[in-house]
């Protein structure tokens, strides 16, 4: 019984709240395939009733290029637009469409036909992964893992249904209308999306509708990525091999079925039940039951063979024996191979190229590999039937010719595989994530089980951790050789793994390590794992706590740092208050975190611990007071935000509070007599805390004068728009504030015209060019920060970057950027500003009414800024061009600016008074 519950749990792990959410993405999917199974079957049977079988050729290539380019516009589009709005405009374009469609095949329109194939293949690409990306954001890593499966089979009935739907109605209704039933599943998808919006938990406002482009690619890159990675040619090449064998199967079935299935209405019933169940069910059968112990039985290289072998075998035979069944059997071994063991296979082959490249790669291949693969079989074909006039059946050894070079760069594609995991595993740079997943193959763990035994103690370490990942594989024999090596680090892998797998039979081992305590991480880890699996924690917590190494008292604190309950009895108060006083700073800071463990008990002494003049000693405290979340410690812990060494501790600690402290770290944002070292750093700590309230106090901090506290205060905006896009950025308040900064920046412009034309080399009004200068830069850099609180922050960073370089192509691909996203008032304001710097004087007048400055009025402008450091300028300056007339306002500024600028404006009165 507990047997098959394991069993029913590992298909159908739904968890009380996940329900619903699983119900109806589940019904998405369904509908959105049942809908595709519809329209794949009638749109390749109406194309076949209508043409002759040599027009196919030229439908592929068509679809390559047309279908290609649509798909990548749409992922442009999509990556600046919402999820909900783009599933919403999606379904309605599809159903208009679909009706648009029907309406002109009514019409007997032969040309619709090759758009209606067109449509269906970009239908494809959108709507289902769309389905994807929807459950992608309605669920997390952890819950994906348990429910994808689940999901996936929704998608498996709804291709089922789809497909039997088809073959069962067209017999009543004919092919043409099956659009109508195509376009209601449509409708109804988008009703279980919307019943998805809905749920408890659920929020796709900062969601895209389309994966970001992070994993962006470049042709030169790319290019230059093929001529340094032999494994990456054996790729491109395999999945170009892959397309090309894809498309002359097709063909020839459906030269097949065109031959046995004259009727328009018999040819789409017997597609729809091809595609909809048999080539489903075995693709289905392939993926759960026999995937994983095919590639855990032959490794990379033998996956990677069954494809292009069985399908050499199968297209001999379709040779010998011509006709429908032999190529339907062709085309699903194809096709079921492609999706299950092949897919898997290349996944395989991905695994060791690093992650950015690998990134950039897939989305190269799902963008152009894949079309040009396609394309490339559409014109083999149209050599093969139109010039050397080949007969369907003769096709089969077109295919198997490419499967023969296929076989050949699959053994390749092994061999460089094993080169490059090991090149890999030896820079410690294998992917930990896809690892998991793949490691299972027989190479690779018998690779790292070698490196795990070697005498590099890094990579020994690294491949433990592999295995210790592999599913299915028992790493504990390893862990008991790797727990005698000479290698501390090795050592102490092997303790943190077994604390892991909770395996106590290394504990005399590592006793033997705190006693002997050679090396700090392997001390603390195995203190760690002694604490973990022995059975008298208690008193082997007074010993550990009783020994001279530190090392050994934070691996016993990291043991309880979730338990508090469990070290009670021997962390007591008084335990605590004896550290605290101890003169090893060391103890010190242990006390300060076991207080954050077990609690300051009401004894008071974590105030003392931050107060305490070792640094080391101070950000325990800080940390402890974090993990307490006491308020009574809020106004110590800012006071260390003005030393750089206690500084992150700070921050760290009172983001650790959460909302419920962005209140009083606004009020000390806000409070001008406070420390300014003290006030920049407040944006640091908001900024983590992806909360509402932390975003209205940094909107608040746009309010102030000084322009440091500006700066931080936007820079923690944007970082809080890209972790928290949901929050609201106060809209119109920025658009105010980018005005505000633009006027700004005019009116340093204007100040800066009469010093730019160089007929005042002096020192002291060349420094204030120069810090006018740096002045527009900030100012620029704030209005792009204040942009990307608007629109979308990645495109406006990459304009910003644009904008700064020399590269004229570059600044005119950001203005036209910017003039298409911009709205109208921004647009007038921000691009002459951009687009004409020879006549920013003018555009500042038009615009604001800022005068062209005089030399002595633009001083006194900024003398009577609030910038002290431009003050201190525009004073020095004041006295070297002998500007008399100023000394009433240097006398002010003197008055009432701080310290330096007094001291700058003594200097300037005696010279002024020579």
């Amino acid at each position: 019984m507990l047997k098959i519950r394991a069993v029913w749990r590992s298909f159908f792990d739904v968890r009380p709240g996940e329900y619903l959410r699983t119900c109806f993405i589940g019904l998405y999917l369904l509908f959105v395939l049942f809908a595709y199974y519809i329209l794949k079957p009638v749109s390749r049977a109406l194309f076949l009733n209508k043409f002759d079988i040599d027009k196919l050729p030229y439908l592929y290539i068509l679809i390559a290029v047309a279908g290609g380019a649509l798909a990548y516009l749409y992922t442009r589009v999509a990556v600046r637009s919402s999820l909900k709005v783009a599933v919403a405009w999606s379904t309605a374009l599809t159903v208009a469409c679909l009706l648009g469609i029907w309406w002109l095949i009514g019409l007997g329109q032969a040309w619709v036909l090759y758009v209606f194939n067109i449509f269906v293949s970009l239908f494809s690409v959108v709507l289902v992964s769309q389905g994807w990306l929807v459950a992608a954001n309605v669920f997390n890593a952890r819950e994906a893992k348990r429910l994808y499966g689940l999901l996936g089979m929704g998608a498996v009935l709804g291709a089922a249904f789809g497909g039997t739907f088809t073959a069962q109605t067209v017999k009543i209704i004919g092919p043409r209308n099956l659009l109508l039933a195509s376009a209601a599943m449509v409708a109804l998808a988008y009703g279980a999306f919307l019943l998805v919006t809905i749920q408890k938990g659920v929020s796709l406002a900062g969601a895209r509708a389309a994966e970001t482009d992070e994993s962006e690619f470049q042709f030169r890159d790319i290019i230059s990525a093929l001529k340094h990675y032999r494994h990456l040619q054996v790729i491109v090449g395999i999945i170009i091999l892959t397309f090309i064998v894809d498309v002359t199967i097709e063909y020839q079935f459906n030269a097949m079925a065109k031959i046995a299935y004259n009727d328009k209405t018999q040819l789409t019933a017997y597609l729809g039940n091809f595609y909809g169940i048999y080539l489903n069910l075995v693709t289905f059968a392939l993926q759960f039951f026999l995937t994983a112990a095919v590639v855990k039985w032959f490794g990379v290289g033998g996956t990677l063979q069954i494809m292009p072998v069985t399908i050499s075998l199968t297209a001999l035979a379709t040779f010998f024996m011509p006709g429908v069944s032999s190529s339907a059997a062709l085309r699903l071994t194809e096709a079921a191979t492609r999706y299950t063991l092949n897919r898997t296979g290349m996944e395989l082959l991905y695994l060791p190229l690093p992650a950015d490249l690998k990134n950039r790669t897939k989305a190269f291949v799902d963008i152009f590999v894949d079309r040009m693969g396609r394309g490339l079989g559409g014109m083999i074909l149209v050599l093969c039937t139109t010039v050397l006039a080949f007969a369907p059946k003769q096709i089969a050894l077109v295919t198997v010719c490419f499967s023969i070079l296929w076989i050949l760069l699959s053994h390749k594609a092994s061999r460089e595989y094993v080169a490059t995991v090991r090149n890999r595993i030896a820079a410690r740079r294998l992917d930990l994530v896809d690892a998991r997943v793949t490691v299972g193959d027989p190479h690779t763990i018998a690779l790292l089980e070698q490196t795990a035994s070697s005498e590099n103690p890094r990579q020994a370490a690294y491949a433990l951790s592999l295995l210790a990942e592999a599913p299915g594989y028992d790493v504990r024999s390893l862990l008991q050789k790797a727990a005698s090596s000479q290698s501390a680090e090795v050592r102490a892998k092997a303790c943190e793994l077994a604390r892991a797998l909770n395996y106590p039979d290394l504990l005399e081992r590592a006793l033997e390590e705190v006693r002997t305590a050679e090396h700090s991480a392997a001390a603390r880890l195995a203190a760690n794992y002694a604490l973990s699996v022995s059975d008298d924690r208690n008193n082997l917590l007074r010993e550990f706590l009783e020994y001279p190494n530190p090392d050994v008292w934070e691996g016993a604190m990291d043991t309880f740092s979730s338990n508090p309950d469990a070290v009670a009895d021997v962390i007591t108060p008084g335990w605590m208050t004896d550290a605290a006083k101890n003169s090893d700073p060391r103890r010190r800071a242990l006390a300060a975190r076991a207080i954050g463990v077990v609690g300051d008990a009401g004894i008071g002494i974590l105030h003392t611990l931050l107060e305490d003049g070792e640094c080391e000693v101070v950000m325990a405290a800080c940390r402890a007071a974090g993990a307490l979340k006491n308020r009574a410690y809020v106004f110590a812990i800012v006071q260390h935000l003005k030393d750089a060494r206690t500084r992150a501790a700070a921050i760290e600690s009172l983001a650790a509070y959460g909302p419920r402290v962005c209140g009083t770290l606004g009020d000390v944002l806000e409070d001008a007599s406070a420390p300014l070292s003290i006030r920049r750093q407040i944006p640091r700590a908001l900024r983590l805390i992806a909360d509402q309230r932390s975003v209205d106090v940094l909107i608040q901090a746009l309010k102030q004068q000084n322009l440091i506290i500006r700066g931080a205060g936007l820079k923690a905006l944007n970082r809080l728009r890209e972790s928290a896009p949901q929050l609201d950025y106060a809209g119109q308040f920025v658009m105010d504030q980018i005005q505000r900064e633009a006027r700004y920046y005019f009116e340093l412009n204007a100040a800066l015209a009469p010093f730019r034309d160089g007929e005042h080399p002096s020192t002291a009004a060349s420094l204030l060019a120069h810090t006018l200068e740096e002045r527009l830069r900030q100012a620029l850099e704030r209005l792009f920060r204040l942009l990307g609180l608007r629109y979308p922050p990645r495109e406006i960073y990459s304009a910003y970057l644009a904008v700064n370089r020399q590269n004229k192509d570059d600044h005119s691909a950001a203005l036209e950027f910017l003039d298409n996203v911009l709205e109208r008032e921004l647009k007038r304001i921000l691009l002459p500003l951009l687009d004409a710097p020879d006549h920013v004087l003018e555009t500042g007048r038009h615009l604001f009414g800022i005068e062209i400055k005089t030399p002595l009025s633009a001083v006194r402008e900024l003398i009577r800024s609030d910038d002290a450091w431009l003050v201190a300028c525009a004073v020095a300056a004041a006295a070297e061009l002998k500007m008399r007339q100023l000394i009433p306002d240097i006398l002010e500024a003197a008055k009432n600016s701080g310290r330096e600028v007094a001291e700058v404006a003594r200097s300037a009165m005696a010279r002024l008074a020579a």
